[in-house]
């Protein structure tokens, strides 16, 4: 990775550390890279380099994708600079949360490719309705969980900011990619960004989570489809932080269009 996130300047007016109440403070990523890298260690070869890089990170950074408090930094700045730059005409922007149909079972994350998915998100991007938007996000994780007995897999899926076209040629887009299954209810999920400061500092910054959970199929109190889930195991912690490590934190981006007020488009 050529890009050094530490020194790239955090935009102060909506830096999550300072405007999120949840955001993890350094204590406690501190705290979870500890914990993390003694559970890498059951993870053989991989574990442990990736335990030595963590354990290891200090005054020096390893800014591995692995680690919680490399991951904390690169927030900080991903975060508040798309924040940023969506508050310059925040009506104009739509999330997006697109769940393809692959899933892994555990202990075969490693199988993922997720250069193969963005090449392909960025195809029907570039094919839509809409002309030429500007779409910036990441890829996230969860352990799904099913209702049937089978044994939990991984999903790997996608939340992205998407600037304008409006709702109906937004999912247009998405929607014949991605249909609905028995295991899917909501394939793909647009809403209308909303305008606040803290709305938008939180949804930008939720495109790079640094939190994973189990995901469970629930209903809410209307009876439509959700979901329910609590934080993974430190054992799954440590099988996605090696996944994480390897794509690093610009593998793990997803950016698209072009504009040359918003250098995090062509950062290397």
């Amino acid at each position: 990775m050529n890009f050094n996130f530490y020194s790239a300047d955090i935009n102060e007016d909506y830096d999550p550390a300072k405007h999120l109440k949840k955001f993890e403070t350094l204590n406690e990523a501190h705290i979870r890279r500890r914990r993390l890298a003694r559970s890498l260690l059951e993870f053989g070869e991989p574990g442990r380099s990736l335990a030595e890089r963590l354990t290891g990170c200090g005054f020096i950074k390893c800014r591995s994708g692995g680690c919680p408090v490399c991951l904390r930094a690169f927030r900080r700045w991903w975060g508040s600079t798309l924040a940023g730059y969506m508050a310059r005409d925040p009506e104009f922007w739509f999330t997006v949360s697109i769940v393809p149909p692959d899933l892994f079972d555990v202990g075969h994350l490693g199988g993922f490719n997720c250069d193969r998915l963005k090449d392909r998100v960025r195809k029907q991007i570039g094919r839509g309705p809409i002309s030429e938007p500007i779409v910036l996000g990441g890829i996230d994780y969860d352990l799904k969980h099913f209702d049937d007995g089978r044994p939990p897999r991984w999903c790997p899926h996608l939340y992205l900011l998407f600037s304008g076209g409006g709702k109906a040629l937004i999912e247009s887009t998405f929607r014949r990619h991605y249909p609905r299954s028995g295991d899917v209810k909501r394939p793909v999920v647009v809403t209308s960004q909303k305008t606040f400061r803290e709305d938008l500092v939180t949804t930008a910054t939720y495109t790079m989570k640094a939190r994973y959970k189990n995901r469970r199929q629930s209903t809410d109190d209307r009876g439509n489809a959700d979901t329910e889930g609590n934080e993974l195991t430190l054992h799954h912690q440590a099988e996605l932080a090696i996944l994480l490590d390897r794509q690093g934190f610009l593998g793990r981006m997803i950016r698209h269009g072009d504009d040359p007020s918003l250098p995090a488009l062509k950062v290397r």
